[in-house]
């Protein structure tokens, strides 16, 4: 249980010293209900705020979500999360630093936002009839894209971008043809600087279950 909750606290201390907390995720209470592994080969994974080139990734990365039970053991009742088999998930990737860290008449920019998914491949252990643990890869069968993969591409001389990754639960049986349409990658459409991600989330009824981020530079 240690580890679990360790790990937890970790993320939460990465978020803010990184920023993601307040910049990204609005909800300064947050705390991830699992691992959201994120992976552009063996030798460039994302890693909470390490540093990949640009050229490592220019395709869309593997995903993985790990969850374990006893992450949620600091978390509100009413904000604890756990998986069921008819769960649907979208998957975000937002640059909170475009075009740079002190300018964001671009920011958020939205690179990817990849909806219906569902879990599979999974890997269980149950005690008591409770699922305590399990890691599946994200199913993109029968997902729903609504805005294309874009690799990193910092203008020169911006300085370092971060890269966020966010996995949200849909709510129950709601796919993503019921969500409000995103208008432009820039400010996710609602041309109006440092906004994004959290109030398209919001505005779909999105729950926030895990996140990890990178930074890269063009230099």
């Amino acid at each position: 249980m240690n580890q679990a909750i360790d790990f937890t606290q970790a993320s939460v201390d990465s978020y803010k010293k990184h920023g993601i907390l307040g910049d990204v995720i609005h909800d300064t209470s947050f705390q991830p209900s699992g691992i959201l592994a994120v992976e552009y080969s063996p030798s460039a994974p994302v890693a909470m705020g390490n540093t990949l080139p640009t050229d490592k990734t220019h395709s869309r990365p593997q995903f993985q979500f790990t969850f374990n039970k006893q992450m949620q053991t600091n978390i509100a009742q009413a904000n604890a999360y756990v998986p069921q088999e008819d769960d649907l998930f979208t998957l975000v990737m937002t640059d909170p630093d475009a075009p740079s860290k002190t300018d964001h008449k671009w920011s958020e920019f939205c690179h990817l936002v990849e909806c219906d998914l569902k879990l599979s491949n999974e890997s269980m252990h149950e005690t008591s009839g409770t699922t305590d643990f399990f890691a599946s890869e994200l199913n993109t069968k029968g997902s729903n894209t609504l805005i294309e993969y874009m690799g990193p591409a910092p203008p020169r001389g911006s300085g370092p971008h971060r890269y966020v990754f966010l996995l949200f639960k849909q709510p129950k049986g709601v796919e993503s043809s019921k969500f409000t349409k995103i208008k432009d990658r820039p400010n996710w459409g609602y041309g109006t600087p440092a906004t994004g991600v959290y109030k398209w989330a919001k505005e779909n009824d999105l729950q926030l279950v895990a996140s990890n981020f990178f930074y890269a530079e063009t230099k």
